[in-house]
C-alpha cells in the first residue's frame, strides 16, 4: 500500500519539524488498520507507506477506514488508489505491473478519496457496504491500455467492523533463483500512494546490470519559465556524470532532448534509442527549495525499477547533484570500482551560484546563436567570478569563443585565441577534464591546424570519458580532414550509437561519406538528417554539395534554395532558382560567384574551379588560409576541388597549411 500525504513536499519545504510530525501521525494511523485486515506492511517509503492484501475488499475496507480516521484527524489529508494483480516479492520489496499501476491512479485521485481499477470495481461493486461510481476512462503514464477508473464513495455508513474474511491461504515457496533469493509470487491488490520512492534499492537487471540508459529532459515544474535552465542543466550534469561509467552506454543530450515535451511510451523510446532503461525526472523551485522526484523505467515492460523524491535547499544543489549521480549509478551497477564512484560524483565547484551560473550558460551556449552565445559567455564570467578555479567554466568559454565565428561576424582571428587560452586554463585546472581535452584538440584542428596534437587531445578525451559524443565526432571530422575515411567513419557511427538523433552529428557524417566519394551513401544520410529536423538550413547546404559531385544538378539547386530560404536570405534564393531556370547549370555557377552571396571559401572555391577560374579559386582559398577560417581543412579531402589538385599551387597550399602527405 502507498498512501500520499497531500502537500507533503511543500510543507516539507516550509517547516519541516511539521512535517515530520505529520509523518509520525500518518504512520500511527495506518500500520494498524492495514495489520487489522490481514495486510502485509511492506515497507514506508517516504511519506508513503506499501503494503499488499489477500483480498480486493480487504483492501478497499482498509482504504476506506483509512481515509475516514484521516478526516477525522483533520491534520492531514490522502490520495488512495487500488489496483489488482500478479506482483513479485523479493525480500523487502516487490516488483509487478501492478505496483505501477496502482501508484499511477493514487495520482489522479482526489483529496481526501480512493480511485480502483476496473477489476477492483468488479470484485466489489456488489457488496452491501461498498459503493462505487464510473469516474472515467484514462490513459496512464506507462500503461499501455487505457484503464476504467472508478470511486470508492466514503458517504456511505459504515460501521468500522472487520468484515469477514476468506480464510487465509499460505503459498508454497519457490525454487530457489541461482542467485540464492527466494521470491515469492502472489495475485495481490497494492493500494497505491507515491510512485517516486518505490522499490528503493532494486533493479529488473539483476546480475548483469543496466548496460544501457536514456536520462530524459528533466520536466520544469517551477511556477516561472526562467527555471528552465535547472531543469535542463540538471539534466545534462548527470549525463555527463553517468556517461563516466565503465561498461554502460550512456544517450548524449541531443538524442535525449528530443523527447521533451513528448508523451511516448517507454518501450518506443527504448526501441529508438536502443536502450534498457530510461531515467525521468520533475524539478521544481520555489524560493530556496528544490525538489527532485525520479523514476527509473524498464522499457521492455515499462514498469517502474526505482524511484526517489529529494528536497534540498538551492545552497545544497551541488551536493544533490552528486548524490542522485551516486544513487542512479548504483542502480545501473551493482558495484561501482572507486576510481568510477570518484568521477561520476566528482564537483567542479562547491559553489552552489556558480553552478547555477555554468548551467545557465550551458542553457544559451546550446541555443547556438549569435545572441545567445554571448550570453553564454556573460554567464561562464560570472560563474568564474564566483570560483576562479571552475575547470568546467573555462571550459564553457572556450567552446563559446570557438563557436562564435560559425554564428557571428566575429572573426576566428580574434575569437579562437581566446578559445585556447581558456581551454589550457581548464586543463591547467584539471588535467583530467575530457570536455577541456576535445575542446582544446578543435581548436588545435580547425585554427593552429595542428593535426597530430589535435588527434593526441582526442583521443586522450575519449579514454577520458569515452560516451562523449562529440569528441568521436570531432575526432572522425580529423579523420576525415586528412584523408583517413574508413576510420572517420568508424569514429562517427560510434557517435551516432551515442547520440543517434543529433542533427549536427548526423548532418556532419553525411558529408564525411561525401568526401569519402560514397555519394548514394552521403545522400541517403543527408536525407534522413532531414527527416530530424526540415528546418535545419545547413543539411540542405550539405545536400547541394553532394549533388553537385553526382552530376544532379536540378536537385542540387533546390536544396540550396531551401538553404537560403531557411536562413531568411530570400534574395540570394531568388538569384540562385532565376539563374538555373534561365542558363541552366552553367548560369547558376556563374551567379553564385557573385559577391553578395555568402558561401563558404571550399564551397565557392569549388564552383570557380569547374568555371575554369583557377586563379580566382585559389585566390579564395589564399584568403580563407590567411583569416585563419575553418573550413581550410576542408580542402584536401573535398571532393569538389580535384580540379586544383594538379596546379603547383595545390601542394604549396598543403605545405603550408600543415596536411600530411
Amino acid at each position: 500500500m502507498f498512501t500520499d500525504i497531500v502537500g507533503y513536499t511543500a510543507l516539507m519545504g516550509e517547516d519541516e519539524q511539521k512535517a515530520f510530525q505529520i509523518l509520525n501521525k500518518n504512520r500511527e494511523l495506518q500500520k494498524p488498520i492495514i495489520e487489522k485486515y490481514g495486510g502485509r506492511w511492506i515497507k514506508e517509503i517516504g511519506d508513503g507507506v506499501m503494503a499488499s492484501f489477500n483480498t480486493v475488499s480487504d483492501a478497499v475496507y482498509a482504504a476506506k477506514e483509512i481515509q475516514e480516521q484521516c478526516k477525522q484527524t483533520s491534520e492531514f489529508s490522502l490520495r488512495i488508489g487500488i489496483h489488482l494483480g500478479e506482483i513479485v516479492f523479493e525480500g523487502d520489496d516487490v516488483f509487478g505491473d501492478a505496483v505501477n499501476v496502482a501508484s499511477r491512479i493514487q495520482s489522479i485521485a482526489p483529496v481526501g478519496g480512493i480511485y480502483v481499477s476496473e477489476i477492483v470495481h468488479n470484485d466489489v461493486f456488489n457488496k452491501a457496504d461498498i459503493q462505487t461510481q464510473f469516474v472515467k476512462v484514462e490513459k496512464l503514464k506507462n500503461v499501455r491500455e487505457p484503464l476504467r477508473i472508478y470511486e470508492i464513495k466514503l458517504d456511505k455508513t459504515y460501521s468500522g467492523e472487520q468484515p469477514k474474511r476468506l480464510k487465509r491461504v499460505t503459498t508454497s515457496r519457490a525454487k530457489k533463483h541461482s542467485r540464492s533469493l527466494f521470491i515469492l509470487v502472489a495475485s495481490a491488490i497494492i493500494v497505491g500512494g507515491t510512485v517516486y520512492f518505490l522499490m528503493k534499492g532494486k533493479t529488473l537487471f539483476a546480475g548483469s546490470g543496466i548496460e544501457s540508459i536514456a536520462v530524459l529532459p528533466f520536466v520544469n515544474e517551477s511556477t516561472v519559465a526562467d527555471m528552465e535552465y535547472l531543469s535542463d542543466g540538471m539534466t545534462e550534469t548527470l549525463i555527463n556524470s553517468l556517461s563516466k561509467l565503465q561498461d554502460v552506454s550512456v544517450k548524449a543530450r541531443s538524442s535525449v532532448f528530443h523527447y521533451r515535451g513528448k508523451d511516448f511510451h517507454p518501450t518506443k523510446i527504448g526501441k529508438e534509442l536502443a536502450v534498457q532503461a530510461i531515467l525521468n525526472g520533475r524539478v521544481a523551485q520555489r524560493g530556496d527549495n528544490i525538489s527532485l522526484h525520479l523514476e527509473l523505467v524498464d522499457v521492455r515492460t515499462g514498469d517502474l525499477i526505482w524511484g526517489e523524491q529529494y528536497n534540498r535547499k538551492t545552497a545544497d544543489l551541488v551536493s544533490l547533484q552528486s548524490e542522485i549521480a551516486t544513487d542512479v549509478s548504483h542502480k545501473l551497477k551493482a558495484r561501482l570500482s572507486g576510481e568510477e564512484q570518484k568521477t561520476v560524483t566528482k564537483n567542479y565547484t562547491q559553489n552552489a551560484q556558480a553552478y547555477q551560473l555554468y548551467l545557465r550558460g550551458r542553457f544559451h551556449w546550446n541555443k547556438r546563436t549569435e545572441k545567445d552565445l554571448l550570453k553564454a559567455i556573460d554567464y561562464f564570467k560570472r560563474a568564474i567570478d564566483m570560483d576562479s578555479s571552475y575547470a568546467l567554466a573555462f571550459t564553457g568559454l572556450a567552446d563559446a569563443y570557438s563557436l562564435l565565428p560559425n554564428y557571428s561576424k566575429f572573426p576566428s582571428s580574434e575569437m579562437m585565441p581566446l578559445a585556447q587560452k581558456f581551454a589550457m586554463k581548464a586543463l591547467s585546472l584539471d588535467n583530467n577534464l575530457a570536455e577541456a581535452h576535445a575542446a582544446l584538440g578543435a581548436i588545435l584542428a580547425t585554427y593552429n591546424y595542428d593535426f597530430a596534437r589535435a588527434e593526441s587531445e582526442y583521443k586522450k578525451a575519449i579514454t577520458l570519458n569515452p560516451n562523449y559524443a562529440t569528441t568521436h565526432q570531432w575526432y572522425g571530422e580529423l579523420l576525415s580532414y586528412i584523408g583517413r575515411h574508413e576510420e572517420a567513419i568508424l569514429e562517427f557511427q560510434r557517435a551516432l550509437e551515442l547520440d543517434p538523433f543529433s542533427v549536427i552529428i548526423n548532418r556532419v557524417y553525411g558529408e564525411i561519406l561525401s568526401r569519402a566519394r560514397k555519394y548514394d551513401e552521403s545522400i541517403a544520410q543527408l536525407k534522413k538528417t532531414i527527416e530530424l529536423d526540415v528546418h535545419f538550413p545547413h543539411v540542405y547546404r550539405s545536400l547541394f554539395s553532394t549533388y553537385q559531385m553526382t552530376g544532379n544538378y536540378a536537385e542540387g539547386v533546390e536544396a540550396l534554395v531551401r538553404y537560403f530560404e531557411l536562413l531568411g536570405l530570400n534574395k540570394e534564393a531568388a538569384l540562385a532558382n532565376k539563374s538555373f531556370a534561365k542558363g541552366g547549370w552553367q548560369k547558376f555557377l556563374q551567379a553564385m560567384t557573385d559577391e553578395r552571396v555568402n558561401l563558404p571559401p571550399n564551397i565557392k572555391a569549388g564552383i570557380l574551379a569547374e568555371l575554369g577560374e583557377k586563379d580566382k579559386a585559389f585566390a579564395e582559398l589564399e584568403k580563407a588560409y590567411q583569416n585563419r577560417e575553418f573550413y581550410v581543412v576542408l580542402i584536401k579531402a573535398d571532393p569538389r576541388i580535384d580540379r586544383l589538385r594538379d596546379d603547383p599551387r595545390w601542394q604549396e597550399l598543403m605545405r603550408k597549411v600543415g596536411f600530411p602527405e
